[in-house]
């Protein structure tokens, strides 16, 4: 019962949530739709399971940096001020959902981010751009003909979306966007087929119940 309770579980709920997107009709005999099943029963438990991983996850990452900054590891001052915004947060969300008529509360509840966090990040991203710079030409190097091709396209295509591509040749804008809008979407369309079809048999292997990692019993 330890295995094929959970199993059937997981194969009612996957039926349901998967039914519930491609039919509409009343189920016989019990005369409710699915997607009225799954509005009813379904999303609210979902709620309930994402709040409580959330819970969790908070638990957790409070132990781990509560660990580091008692046994004072290395960098654990980035710990104190990552345990202090949270406790901050998590306060000032508080009094919002218990004040919900204090106004200048609310729209000062996004000051750390707006100020702090967003800021640090542009900075971030700008540092990472000498790395990307870097690494793109170790990679376009052309040592072979697929290099080749790659370091040509990348050339068209920054040509194309800078404003002196378009002044060196007009035709630099419509290249760029050809490559783009066919080259590379047949490429990325082709990678979302192959990822939705392995997503569709990862999805069918825990439904039937083949896959059990998700149980901690291994897969039969």
């Amino acid at each position: 019962m330890r295995k094929e309770v959970p199993l059937l579980i997981t194969f009612v709920v996957a039926l349901i949530v998967m039914l519930s997107q491609v039919t509409t009709g009343n189920i016989p005999g019990l005369g409710v739709a699915m997607p009225d099943l799954f509005e009813r029963y379904i999303s609210p438990w979902m709620t309930v399971v994402s709040a409580f991983s959330l819970c969790l996850a908070s638990v957790n990452l409070i132990v781990v940096h509560s660990r580091n900054i008692s046994r004072k590891q290395s960098e654990w001052i980035y710990s104190l001020i990552l345990l202090g915004t949270l406790v901050i947060y998590g306060a000032w969300c508080t009094y919002i959902q218990i004040n919900p008529d204090n106004t200048a509360a609310a729209s000062n509840y996004s000051l750390i981010y707006n100020y702090i966090l967003s800021p640090l990040m542009t900075g971030q991203w700008a540092c990472l751009a000498f790395y990307v710079a870097s690494a793109s030409y170790r990679a376009f190097r052309a040592r072979n003909l697929e290099a080749t091709v790659l370091l040509a396209s990348a050339i068209l295509v920054m040509l194309g979306a800078t404003p002196v591509g378009g002044v060196i040749w007009s035709k630099f804008p419509v290249i760029q966007r050809w490559l783009i809008d066919i080259p590379n979407m047949t490429g990325q369309r082709a990678l979302l087929i192959g990822a939705a079809v392995g997503s569709f048999v990862a999805c069918l292997r825990t439904m039937l119940g083949i896959e059990r990692g998700h149980l901690g019993i291994g897969g039969s």
